[in-house]
């Protein structure tokens, strides 16, 4: 019996994954989904389509890599939320670091999130799991901020659910605002929450 072929390992990867992943977020959360071809995604990522079909396997291999990567980078926002201790104040400082990201002229316009739900997320299956899943976080994130509101005296016990959805629901329309290019709308948008904020703290 011949002796086995020694196993021929594969070619090493010759790219930083993360750079590229890092990239195709940008070019993604920039230009959209269904704007942008996988020619160009290559191109953003300084990859050949060869390279990019065998890390990424698909166009939507690469925007579920891109939303993967955009959540670890939003999650220590909202790990922060989800461990409030002061209540409103942690949730005035949470939108303070959404208008930050709106305000900063580096950053693409809108949520990568909230961005890519309202293009495709009706239409791919897994892109609305994975965008609903993220609206739920922040929903609970915020109704977890808001029960030390409630526990601190700062709002009726109870109410912390209905708040959650109200303040998610701003934000997010506060976001879709600066996506469509409209920034003072979506200024507007979160200061409305912050002085509701401070209504619902002054009237306690």
């Amino acid at each position: 019996m011949s002796p086995a072929s020694p196993r021929k390992r594969g070619r090493p990867r010759e790219f930083d994954l993360d750079a590229a992943t890092a990239a195709l977020e940008r070019a993604l959360w920039s230009r959209g989904f269904r704007s942008t071809n996988v020619e160009e995604l290559a191109a953003d990522a300084g990859l050949s389509l060869s390279s990019l079909y065998a890390a990424f396997g698909s166009k939507q291999g690469v925007l579920d890599a891109a939303l993967a990567r955009y959540e670890c980078e939003m999650s220590g926002m909202l790990s922060e939320l989800e461990s409030a201790t002061r209540g409103l104040p942690d949730v005035e400082r949470f939108v303070g670091r959404v208008r930050a990201v709106i305000d900063d002229p580096a950053s693409p316009s809108g949520c990568f999130m909230v961005n890519t739900m309202v293009e495709v997320g009706d239409g791919v299956p897994e892109v609305q799991r994975r965008t609903a899943t993220y609206r739920r976080r922040i929903e609970r994130a915020l109704k977890s901020a808001l029960d030390v509101a409630a526990d601190n005296g700062d709002i009726e016990v109870g109410s912390a659910a209905d708040r959650a959805r109200l303040i998610q629901a701003a934000l997010f329309g506060a976001l879709a605002a600066s996506r469509a290019g409209d920034a003072v709308a979506a200024r507007d948008g979160l200061r409305s929450i912050t002085r509701e904020l401070r209504r619902w703290r002054g009237s306690a």
